[in-house]
């Protein structure tokens, strides 16, 4: 086997270690719509457009315009989402043997949680509204509204919330809700029947539910990701590594890690999907190549189940940036640990590492992807010239983790290409005139027996009022934002998709998509009726100034039946062999 022996710079190992610690994603944006905007820590102040499969991490915000929402995947099966004109905060994630922790900032707008509680010691979701902080310890599901002046509705459908001002606390149980104004007064009452936005989100938890399959063949920890694999793929078994999940409606030229692009996330290159699945098998596990499957994943063993930005080998020049996806047992370089045949560069002398340079996919047809340089940084599509097809068969040297090159703009960027109207960004006014509450500044409370305002507990209860029925629905009078776009040099506004490495040399995927769209509604004009004349005798007029009416505006109007997600739902049976894995 021929090997490399690969140096590195002083000045690169630095600049590695300076940066800061690893992403470690545990939560995801799963579903979106709408020109969903996004503000991280590499983008500075700039709102740009969210990407489906962007990993969401402490400090990020994330802004949701008219006629948008967006889905948050958390490890472990809990799952927020957020309606339209919403605007959140992560103040932080915290999710590890030690402690669960997920505290959300929502100045504005509402929020469904579906919490899965981890029953450790320090395990908390906790939402901070301006006059509000809700607090979940154990399975729950419940619905949070913010209306401008800062007034707060939490209704409870499972589990307890626990409820928390600055004058005291409370707790709201299943089936009730609780109404906050500001001034902290309260009132508790049985919850009212439920709204569009809260049925869509129960027929969601529904769904995910249904996609149960995939748990047979995958780590406990990973259970959660079902849905997407599910829906997407199939299991096959084979000699080797056991059960494998291959994904269903991929071109013959397909192979994974292309329909997407590398982002700089935290001072490293993170692999975004576009793919609705791509998530679990860029992140988690190996892929293989087989003839008469194709491409499959092989999921990672129980005791190897590690996040990475994104399982791939490297070679880069000044012209072109070139990956492979790697094969089980294959060696993963990179700033941290990332489990099992991997190799933390940041704890190695670089000098002694020697890098094969044969991989196991290399071999596999069109398993190489090849971009030009400024394509990989900014997603604009440049043609390169006189560069081989498969560096990693024409004796080019491989690189040791990530490429050591500079970050640009667009590359800090989920979704470059798309232009978002500016009228879509959040109301500044809006966000300056929650800051007075101070939301940033308030501690998780890890347990029911902490005060997120004080440092000492709670010293009372809310003065709760309580009534025997429902309370009326809130007025929400929330300007909104116009989700309208913009696009260059072009007098139609069209939805922009951001091209694709895989477009450089092969057509689309054809990969399910979300197939819903938003109907307007449209106003059925019928005739009032007459007015009773008595027994007036008029003219008959001639039949040609008779207007006869237009049978088509009193037609019912049909709208189709959306899917809690959007997309048709495929189920097919799958054999109940045992489960059999090689772990890698």
């Amino acid at each position: 086997m021929k090997k490399v022996l690969i140096i590195i710079p002083l000045f690169i190992l630095i600049f590695a270690i300076a940066g800061y610690a690893a992403i470690t994603g545990d939560c995801r944006i799963s579903l979106i719509k709408g020109d969903v905007l996004i503000q991280t820590y590499d983008t500075a102040s700039e709102w740009v457009a969210a990407s489906i499969n962007t990993p969401v991490t402490d400090g990020d915000k994330i802004w949701v315009p008219d006629e948008g929402r967006l889905e948050l995947q958390f490890t472990g099966s809990t799952y927020l989402r957020a309606d339209e004109n919403t605007e959140i905060e992560i103040n932080r994630i915290s999710i590890n043997t030690d402690d669960r922790i997920i505290q959300i900032a929502m100045p504005q707008g509402r929020i469904y949680a579906n919490y899965k509680g981890y029953y450790s010691r320090d395990s908390v979701l906790q939402i901070d509204t301006p006059i509000v902080s809700a607090m979940v310890y154990g399975d729950s599901r419940f619905d949070i509204n913010v209306i401008e002046n800062g007034a707060t509705e939490i209704s409870v459908f499972d589990g307890t919330v626990y409820v928390e001002t600055q004058t005291g606390t409370t707790k709201v149980r299943a089936g009730n809700m609780i109404t906050i104004n500001p001034g902290d007064s309260a009132e508790i009452s049985p919850r009212r029947p439920k709204d569009n936005w809260q049925s869509w989100n129960l027929s969601r938890d529904s769904f995910l539910l249904s996609n149960r399959t995939s748990s047979r063949y995958l780590p406990p920890s990973l259970s959660g990701y079902c849905s997407d694999l599910d829906q997407y793929g199939r299991w096959v078994y084979t000699p080797d590594y056991g059960y494998v999940w291959t994904p269903r409606l991929v071109v013959s030229t397909w192979a994974p890690y292309r329909h997407g692009r590398w982002a700089w996330i935290y001072d490293d290159y993170v692999w975004i999907s576009y793919e609705p699945w791509g998530w679990i098998p860029y992140h988690y596990g190996r892929w293989a190549f087989r003839a008469g499957i194709g491409w499959f994943w092989v999921p990672p063993s129980v005791n190897a189940v590690f996040w990475s930005p994104g399982f791939v080998a490297w070679i880069y020049t000044p012209t072109y940036v070139s990956w492979v996806p790697l094969a089980p047992g294959e060696i993963y370089y990179g700033y941290g640990y990332y489990g099992p045949h991997s190799v933390n560069l940041r704890k190695v002398n670089v000098k002694n590492i020697n890098i094969t340079n044969i991989y196991i996919n290399a071999r596999v047809n069109n398993a190489v992807t090849v971009i030009h340089r400024d394509t990989f940084l900014t997603g604009r599509q440049v043609v390169i010239k006189n560069v081989p097809s498969n560096p990693f068969i024409s004796g080019v040297r491989v690189s040791p983790g990530r490429p050591e090159i500079t970050p640009v703009r667009e590359t800090r960027i989920p979704n470059p290409l798309k232009i978002v109207h500016e009228k879509s960004f959040p109301k500044r006014h809006i966000i300056e005139k929650t800051e007075r509450y101070n939301i940033k500044e308030r501690k998780p409370a890890i347990n029911n027996n902490i005060s997120v305002f004080r440092n000492d507990r709670p010293s009372k209860e809310i003065n709760v009022r309580k009534l025997d029925y429902p309370k009326p629905a809130l007025k929400i009078n929330i300007p909104k934002s116009e989700p309208k776009r913009v696009i260059e040099n072009q007098e139609k506004q069209i939805r922009v998709r951001p091209s694709m490495p895989s477009e450089i040399k092969e057509k689309p995927i054809l990969q399910d998509r979300d197939k819903s769209v938003h109907i307007p509604e449209k106003s059925i004009k019928i005739p009032e009726p007459r007015e009773k004349t008595g027994n007036v005798v008029r003219k008959a007029m001639p039949d040609k100034h008779i207007e006869k009416p237009k049978t088509d505006s009193l037609k019912p109007i049909i709208r189709p039946r959306e899917n809690p997600d959007g997309r048709e739902i495929i189920k097919k049976p799958f054999s109940e062999r045992q489960i059999i894995r090689n772990t890698f």
